[in-house]
């Protein structure tokens, strides 16, 4: 018999805090002081909607033992009761009810998850209740996901809560935290030192295809530049001087690039030719 702790009503509070976002305003690079606004984004829906079909978490997130050792398992139930149905939950799934499949991160199915190289895309048989499990190695955090009925049309699909990353660590641990960017499916995985933020390490990840390349890498492992070595020109050949600081996006070379400025460093990655 597999024993279950429910966390259900603190994943929604966990959730209103995973998912804070910061808005900054100021006035340009001349403003002394900008202020930072912090704007709690609502926690997911436990039911949403897709044409007549309604989804519900009827149980969880939830933990359970399982044969790996912890688990996280969510149930959801679709009325009225379809014959198949579909969902996006995190890397590691490990089971889906009524002999349901799931694929590999990024594959997805038809439309549906294609691309999303963080979460695993699911079908599932609901049963005569129109209800079907899904259980993840590890604990889990509560996340906002997507459920669907049909897998080609994004209206046939909405959000709601689901199973996302492993639970934080224990502070006197030391870990390391993934985060993955994808340009035109080219995927890097940035790998940081969660107390500081700093980049640890970025790489290609296996499953990006082969003409996907960077000019400053070894193997897959993409080699950061100094900001500073970052120069940006205008078409008249005018220049706007070199890189100091900052942290955004930068798309090139016919779009076939992308840079990302991260804590100081220049990263860049794309499909050939890039640059």
């Amino acid at each position: 018999m597999r024993k279950r702790t429910a966390f259900f009503s603190v994943a929604i509070a966990a959730v209103a805090v995973l998912l804070a976002g910061t808005v900054v305003r100021g006035g340009g690079p001349q403003s002394a002081s900008a202020v930072a606004v912090v704007v709690a984004s609502p926690p997911p829906l436990t039911s949403c909607r897709v044409g007549d079909y309604l989804f519900t978490v009827s149980s969880g997130p939830s933990f359970v033992s399982c044969d790996s050792g912890e688990c996280t398992e969510i149930e959801y139930k679709v009325s009225p009761n379809p014959e198949v149905a579909f969902a996006l939950e995190g890397k590691g799934i490990v089971s889906v009810s009524n002999d349901g499949t799931f694929f590999d991160p990024c594959v997805g199915i038809g439309s549906f998850g294609k691309g999303s190289c963080h979460e695993q895309a699911v079908r599932a048989f609901p049963d005569d209740s129109g209800k079907f499990k899904i259980t993840l190695a590890g604990q889990r955090r509560p996340s906002p996901t997507s459920v669907a009925i049909g897998t080609t049309d994004a209206s046939q699909a909405c959000e709601i809560l689901g199973v996302g990353l492993e639970n934080s660590p224990n502070p006197d641990q030391t870990a390391q935290l993934s985060e993955t960017v994808n340009f035109k499916g080219c995927v890097v995985e940035f790998t940081r030192d969660p107390r500081t933020g700093d980049v640890l390490q970025a790489q290609l990840t296996e499953d990006s295809p082969k003409n996907c390349t960077s000019p400053f890498r070894d193997g897959r492992v993409l080699t950061p530049q100094p900001v500073q070595s970052l120069k940006l020109t205008l078409p008249d050949g005018s220049s706007l001087g070199n890189g100091k600081f900052g942290d955004g996006y930068i798309s090139s070379g016919g779009e076939s690039c992308t840079t990302r400025v991260i804590g100081g460093k220049v990263y860049t990655w794309g499909t050939a030719p890039c640059p």
